[in-house]
């Protein structure tokens, strides 16, 4: 009995399926290679299109151009036109802005210099920013603080309106020597 029910085992599993045709196998991947060549070939049509389409292109204007200000040429290197992210230079963004440093050491009259120069509308002189110390730590900060100032974003009671012409500052040469 023991051995009928080890050749009853053997049988159920030995049995093989039976045998489909070879060439209803080759059909099937003949369908489904000419399905994909069509679905493939018609992507390809759609992309590669013939024919235009027709209308206007929309292409924004950037930025007008400024007319040729009347400088001389020697002074082009010197002439700016900041673009200052607090506010808007509106109608006198095409107006060239100098910059300026006036180095000194104290006690030399650069202040009486300064006020001089304040007391004109469209130059701003922003005084000793590098006083503080933080701002004349390291190169990274005195770099983002002269970007600040020569971009016009500087707020001080020396910032005139948006037509200034000329913006700067003045560094005493002991804050120089403060750095190294």
């Amino acid at each position: 009995m023991a051995d009928d029910l080890c050749s009853f085992t053997k049988d159920v599993f030995i049995t093989k399926a039976p045998k489909k045709s070879p060439l209803v196998l080759r059909m099937i991947v003949l369908v489904f290679a000419m399905v994909c060549g069509v679905y493939i070939c018609s992507i390809c049509v759609k992309q590669i299109s013939t024919h235009s389409k027709a209308g206007f292109l929309n292409i924004p204007v950037i930025q007008k151009a400024c007319p040729e200000p009347n400088i001389e040429p020697w002074e082009i290197p010197y002439v700016h036109y900041p673009k200052p992210k607090t506010y808007s230079r509106a109608e006198c963004a095409c107006n060239p802005v100098r910059y300026f440093a006036i180095l000194s050491m104290q006690r030399s009259g650069s202040g009486w210099f300064e006020t001089l120069l304040n007391n004109h509308t469209n130059v701003s002189s922003n005084g000793e920013i590098f006083s503080v110390k933080v701002r004349r730590s390291n190169i990274s900060t005195i770099v983002e603080t002269l970007d600040k100032i020569y971009n016009l974003d500087w707020l001080s009671s020396a910032s005139k309106n948006e037509c200034t012409a000329a913006v700067g500052l003045k560094w005493m040469l002991n804050q120089v020597s403060a750095i190294s």
